[in-house]
C-alpha cells in the first residue's frame, strides 16, 4: 500500500488520543470529554453511525466549530450500519448533513459503512461530492471493493482485510488504518 495524497499518513484513521502527529485521531463530539486538539497532530470529527441519536443542536455546533480547525483533515466517522445503532431513519439524515458539511469546509469524508453498500453508492451518486469519500476498515471482497473504487470512493484498510483487495484499489485511492481503540 502507498501513501495517498488525499491523506497521507501512515494511520488516517484510529480512535487512540495519544497516536502521534502521523495518524489522524477521531474524534465524535457526542462523547464526554472530549480529548484535547494538540497543536501540529492531525483529526477527523464525526458523529459515528451508533450514536446518530445523540446527535443535538449543542453536539452539530461543536462538530461545525471543530470541523473547520486547521488541525481537522476529515470528516468522519460517520456511516451507515444496519447491524448496530439507531435505526436507518435516525442514521440517514446524520450521515448526510455530515457529507454536506465536509463539502463545505472541503475536507474528505470517512464513512464506516455495514451492509449498508447500495445506501452508501446511492448517496455519492445523489449527493455528487467534490471531497473524497473513504471507506474506512473494509473488510470484504476484492469485487466489492473494485465497484466501490468504479463509484468513485477511497479504500483503506485496517489489520483485517481481503489479500485481494490492494490488487483492485489504485494506490492513489488506498490507505492505511490501525482503528486502535
Amino acid at each position: 500500500m502507498t501513501e495517498s495524497s488525499v491523506l497521507p499518513f501512515s494511520d488516517i484513521h484510529t480512535h487512540r488520543p495519544d497516536a502521534g502527529r502521523d495518524a489522524v485521531i477521531c474524534i465524535d463530539p457526542t462523547v464526554d470529554p472530549l480529548p484535547a486538539i494538540q497543536p501540529g497532530w492531525h483529526y477527523s470529527v464525526g458523529i459515528h453511525p451508533w450514536r446518530a441519536d445523540c446527535a443535538t443542536d449543542r453536539v452539530w455546533r461543536q462538530l461545525d466549530g471543530l470541523s473547520r480547525r486547521p488541525e481537522v483533515v476529515a470528516i468522519g466517522e460517520a456511516g451507515l450500519d444496519t447491524l448496530r445503532g439507531p435505526s436507518p431513519e435516525v442514521q440517514l439524515p446524520v450521515f448526510v448533513r455530515q457529507a454536506q458539511l465536509a463539502e463545505a469546509v472541503g475536507k474528505p469524508l470517512i464513512i464506516h459503512a455495514v451492509r449498508s453498500w447500495a445506501d452508501i453508492m446511492a448517496l455519492r451518486r445523489q449527493m455528487r461530492p467534490a471531497q473524497p469519500w473513504i471507506i474506512h476498515g473494509f473488510r470484504g471482497k476484492p469485487q466489492l471493493a473494485a465497484q466501490l473504487v468504479r463509484a468513485g470512493f477511497h479504500i483503506s484498510l485496517g489489520k483485517l482485510h481481503h489479500p485481494g483487495v490492494p490488487l483492485v484499489v489504485p494506490p492513489d485511492r488506498l490507505h492505511r488504518e490501525s482503528d486502535d481503540m
